[in-house]
């Protein structure tokens, strides 16, 4: 068994049979043995939206119902033995047996959660990326993915024959949760191994608040156990702004001058990754500064390429108030023009900043800008463009 399979069920260990009270351990067990038929009767008395409570409770039980699906799939793929050619594709037959099993499961859900919007019933996709098949499952407002697979070798260390389900910490189903999941997989370009290669996005909404997208890139190896690398993590949120065509809007307010920045793009070799984050400049409950990092994954190891900002001016001022306020003199002295500057910033700067409909930005020359920041304590930056990025050259506090 590889690392991550361990850690797995470690995790899912931890989080469902660390309770000192008997009762619930033994409903623990029970709902753990119960058949996939049955858990959906277990949940379907309760809302099939996650934000009208039991979020926790439903976790668990979700976990559950997940996992079986996991089994059901791979005794159907282990019906009749592995395919016979392991190194271009799973044979055709592999992907319709998972398909088979999973729509078989997804009509039992349809029947018995059949008071629920169609929406949250139990839903799959199946994506063959050889020689490997990664599920797709959602379930209520909950998105997750299994890759199945046939290692080397087997828990005993043994040539291994049969399919496997190969889990990633990232995959979306062990934190109990109440709010929304969605999940989208794209194939990638494999490196010169021609290893499998997958990305997921996970968008994440609380329950009224906030838009989260994260990015999870994996290779899988066969050799050996089978190990499932995370060879990209990116975490971020989503911007409620619209991409703004400045030359034909008529949006002037404050926010709209932090449009969004860039398109998802996995195909080919570079891959483009858009996202956002919640800073001290925020003018509002929004992420203002948006970037797009792209990746070079024509090799067997990937490289970061670059990052594009919306706002490469005021990323700096971002950067210094965040470092500033964790006392990080290093950090903040890789955004300042000089170390007196810095000094400053970490000296002066308080605990709590926040732009909000107060930011200002006044251009002093097309490479100099004054920005500040306050209603009544305002905190003054001025900054200037060197090379191809923005430093602050000066800053000045409330007395």
């Amino acid at each position: 068994m590889n690392w991550q399979s361990r850690l797995i069920i470690l995790l899912s260990m931890l989080l469902f049979t660390s309770c000192p009270c008997e009762k619930v351990h033994a409903q623990q067990t029970s709902d753990r043995a119960a058949s996939f038929d049955e858990l959906l009767k277990k949940m379907s008395p309760g809302p099939g939206n996650a934000c009208n409570g039991k979020g926790d409770d439903f976790s668990r039980l979700e976990y559950y119902l997940f996992e079986k699906a996991d089994q059901g799939v791979l005794e159907n793929l282990n019906r009749t033995g592995p395919p016979d050619d392991l190194t271009n594709s799973p044979a055709s037959g592999s992907k319709d047996r998972a398909i088979e099993i999973l729509t078989a499961l997804e009509r039992s859900s349809a029947e018995i959660n059949k008071e629920w919007e169609e929406g949250n019933r139990f839903h799959f996709e199946v994506l063959s990326i050889p020689p490997t098949l990664v599920v797709k499952m959602t379930y209520r407002n909950r998105a997750t993915f299994t890759v199945f697979g046939i290692p080397q070798f087997s828990d005993d260390q043994k040539p291994n024959t049969g399919w496997r389900a190969i889990y990633a910490a990232d995959d979306g189903r062990f934190e109990p949760r109440s709010g929304y999941d969605w999940l989208d997989l794209f194939p990638l370009q494999r490196g010169p191994s021609q290893k499998a290669r997958f990305l997921a996005k996970f968008g994440s909404a609380g329950c009224g608040s906030g838009v989260g997208v994260s990015y999870y890139a994996y290779e899988w190896n066969p050799e050996n156990f089978g190990d499932l690398a995370e060879i990209i993590k990116l975490e971020g949120a989503v911007s409620q702004e619209d991409p703004v065509d400045k030359a034909h809007s008529s949006k002037k307010d404050l926010s709209s001058s932090f449009p969004p920045i860039g398109k998802l793009a996995t195909n080919g070799p570079v891959i483009k990754l858009p996202y956002c984050r919640f800073s001290q400049i925020d003018t509002w409950d929004n992420p203002s500064l948006c970037a797009v990092d792209s990746y070079d994954i024509s090799r067997d190891r990937v490289r970061f390429l670059g990052r594009m900002n919306n706002r490469p001016d005021l990323v700096p001022i971002a950067k210094t108030i965040e470092y500033g306020q964790a006392h990080d003199y290093p950090a903040v002295r890789a955004y300042c023009s000089t170390p007196e500057v810095a000094e400053k910033i970490v000296r002066n700067v308080p605990p709590f900043v926040f732009a909000g409909a107060a930011l200002k930005v006044t251009r002093i020359t097309p490479l100099k800008e004054r920005v500040e920041i306050g209603d009544d304590q305002v905190f003054q930056f001025d900054i200037e463009k060197h090379g191809a990025g923005w430093l602050v050259v000066s800053f000045r506090s409330p007395d």
